[in-house]
């Protein structure tokens, strides 16, 4: 049986280079397809890497904004505190003034009514209360002492 199945040497040579750039075609485009994946797989590699590179400078800036924004919020507390203290002791040395005005008068105004009055006593500096002593001592129940009557 012969190869060339019948064809002139001329068609034969003609298939013969046919079959060889068939074959050269599908060498080509096996290599080409290993190639084109090879640098797919390089481009998927080098993609993953800037995504894990985004997301770290994603974290970072996360990471500073929220600093920034606690610290920013510590100081506005801070000053919100400060601000109510001041308030706070403005109010009280007000008040503390105010009842001290407003006692004074009072007392004042009761010394008035007293010197006005026919049975008036004069009020006594020296005021004590009975379980005060003349030298200044006050006599105080013990608290850590515990008396108990019986009927």
């Amino acid at each position: 049986m012969s190869t060339s199945w019948g064809r002139t040497e001329e068609q034969q040579r003609y298939f013969d280079e046919a079959n060889a750039a068939d074959e050269e075609r599908r060498k080509s485009g096996k290599r080409q397809h290993i190639e084109r994946d090879a640098a797919i797989d390089q481009l998927r590699a080098e993609l993953r890497q800037e995504v894990a590179n985004l997301r770290g400078e994603m974290e970072a800036q996360k990471q500073l904004l929220l600093d920034a924004t606690g610290e920013a919020l510590g100081q506005l507390s801070n000053k919100t505190c400060d601000l109510a203290e001041r308030q706070i002791n403005d109010l009280q040395r007000e008040l503390t003034t105010t009842i001290a005005r407003h006692y004074g008068e009072l007392a004042g105004r009761i010394d008035a009514l007293l010197a006005t009055s026919p049975d008036a006593r004069p009020r006594s500096k020296d005021f004590k209360f009975s379980n005060e002593r003349d030298d200044g001592i006050v006599d105080m129940p013990s608290p850590l002492v515990r008396k108990t009557t019986f009927n």
